[in-house]
This record gives structure tokens, C-alpha cells and sequence, in this order.
């Protein structure tokens, strides 16, 4: 009975987090998660170094402005979060801690990702927003197993081509760009779930978006689409598509293949009519058509076709 109470006490030491570098200098070789966030530091306390099993560390919300070499030597590492700090250089020694699988870099001032990146092979979690990236590295591709990549409200104008080797990539968050388009490639993300592309100035979709075989959720609202590609119709997982917001003049008669959309918003567009295939979308609950160019009889037209949805017109 002793020996599985040591166990289990062995267990939640491990699970322990230390919010105070005092206390887990205490027991050093039992520090596996350290939590220094507002601590008002503004370099890493050479104190951290003192923990060689080191699995998370986060250092959220201080004035760090940069980071030493010397992290790399925190080799057990698997989530190291600097969000809110004041890093302009993006800390190269990073892409040496290869058991990474989380990495928050987000609210800082960063403005480029080294090549260096695609070491981090077991990395699942990549975020980067509200920073001021202006570009990817190709290596952004080798990523294999990365899951999420958070990536809006920086200064993007493209994305490269290797992005489309995320091949187990389940959600893309890059609204609040300078995108213009998005990339063929794209339609290789085969597991995307999410798609965040709002808030840019993407004027056309690649054909290939109706490659994201298991897509659910498109938010394209704030951008200068004109239409939709024909080959939106195979997005038969898509459950909500948010365009508002754009200058669509036109929906392809494919619009009518999403079988499990239940959430269609077009508010904001140049919209007169809509393709008669909308009656066959029957799992639609809300459609907004809001401030477009619909005459009364239209919109009576549409109700008609779409008795059992939520039709908003205001």
C-alpha cells in the first residue's frame, strides 16, 4: 500500500506546477513545469537553468527582449510559451530544442522566422500572431506534424508554396494579413478542419479549396472576393461559411452540394439572386443576406425556397 502511495505522490510531483523560482529551487530535479508569467522579468533568471527536466515553461506577459543561446541546453523542453514580451529577433536556439511540440511566440515584434524552424520536428502547436512577419520560410513545410498554426494579425502578403506539406494540419489562423490570394497548394492540407483567412485582401480562391476534404469551418468575411470557385461544392464536411463583408456578385450552382452546411453568411456583398440549388442545402438552419442588392420579390423567392431556415434580410 506504501509503494503505491509512493507512486502516486511521485505522479503528482511530476504534474506540480512551481510559480515561484524560490520554491522550486527548492526540489530542482522535481521542476517539470514552471509558470513565471507577469513577473516583470526582463531576461530569463539564470536560475531556470537549474531545472534539467524542464518540460514546460512559460514566461508570458513580461519585457523580455531577447532570448540567451543557452535555452537550448533545456533539452527536455515540450511547451515554451513568450507570448507578451518584447522580442523582436526570433530567438534561433529555440529551433534546437527538437522535443518542442508547443511554441507561443505570439504579441511580440518579430519580423521574420528563421529557416532554422523546420527542425522542430515534433512540433503541434505553432503560434505566432500579432507579431510582424512579413514573409514564411519555405522550411515552414517541414512541420510534419504540426497541428495548429496561429499566424493572423502580422504583415504576410503571401504564403509559400511548401505550406501545402502540413500534412496533418487541422487549423490555419491567418486573418488580419495583406494576403491577396492563397496558395494551389493548399488544397493538399487534407486533415484542415479550420480555416481562418478573414481580414485580408484575397480578391479570388484557388480551385483546389475543394481539396480540403474534411474543412468544416471557412471564415473568408472582410476580404474582395467577387465569386466562388466552382469547386466549393466538394466541401461536403463544410458546417459554416462566413463571407461577409466582400464583393460577391455571383454563388456557383455547386453552392447547393454543401449537404452539411447549417450556417451561411453573406451580408455586406453585391448580391442579387441566389442559384436554385440553395433548396437543396438541408441541413441550413441561418442564411444572412443582409445589405446586398436583392429586390423584395427576390427575397420572397428565396423564403419560399427555404421554408424550414432562419432567412435574415435586415
Amino acid at each position: 500500500m506504501s509503494n503505491e502511495n509512493n507512486n502516486i505522490s511521485e505522479r503528482q510531483m511530476k504534474l506540480k506546477t512551481f510559480y515561484s523560482l524560490k520554491e522550486a529551487l527548492k526540489e530542482p530535479e522535481n521542476v517539470t513545469k514552471l509558470d513565471l508569467h507577469l513577473k516583470n522579468l526582463e531576461s530569463l533568471p539564470e536560475e531556470i537553468f537549474y531545472f534539467p527536466n524542464l518540460i514546460e515553461l512559460n514566461l508570458v506577459n513580461n519585457k523580455i527582449k531577447e532570448i540567451p543561446d543557452k535555452i537550448k541546453n533545456l533539452v527536455n523542453l515540450r511547451k515554451l510559451e513568450l507570448s507578451g514580451n518584447r522580442l523582436v529577433e526570433f530567438p534561433i536556439a529555440i529551433t534546437n530544442l527538437f522535443n518542442l511540440q508547443t511554441l507561443v511566440l505570439s504579441w511580440n515584434e518579430i519580423y521574420y522566422i528563421p529557416e532554422s524552424i523546420g527542425l522542430l520536428k515534433n512540433l503541434e502547436w505553432f503560434g505566432m500572431n500579432h507579431n510582424k512577419l512579413k514573409y514564411l520560410p519555405n522550411s515552414i513545410g517541414e512541420l510534419k506534424n504540426l497541428k495548429e498554426l496561429v499566424l493572423n494579425d502580422n504583415e504576410l502578403i503571401n504564403l509559400p508554396d511548401t505550406i501545402g506539406n502540413l500534412e496533418n494540419l487541422e487549423k490555419l489562423r491567418i486573418s488580419g494579413n495583406h494576403l491577396i490570394s492563397l496558395p494551389e497548394t493548399i488544397g493538399n492540407l487534407k486533415n484542415l478542419k479550420k480555416l481562418e483567412a478573414h481580414e485580408n485582401n484575397i480578391t479570388s480562391l484557388p480551385e483546389t479549396i475543394g481539396d480540403l476534404e474534411n474543412l468544416e469551418k471557412l471564415r473568408l468575411y472582410k476580404n474582395l472576393l467577387v465569386g466562388l470557385p466552382n469547386s466549393i461544392g466538394k466541401l461536403k464536411n463544410l458546417k459554416k461559411l462566413i463571407l461577409y463583408e466582400n464583393e460577391l456578385q455571383f454563388l456557383p450552382d455547386s453552392i447547393g452540394n454543401l449537404s452539411n452546411l447549417t450556417e451561411l453568411e453573406l451580408s455586406y456583398n453585391e448580391l442579387s439572386s441566389l442559384p436554385e440549388t440553395i433548396t437543396e442545402l438541408k441541413n441550413l438552419q441561418v442564411i444572412d443576406l443582409s445589405k446586398n442588392e436583392f429586390t423584395i420579390s427576390e427575397i420572397e423567392k428565396i423564403k419560399s425556397f427555404l421554408p424550414n431556415v432562419k432567412v435574415i434580410t435586415n
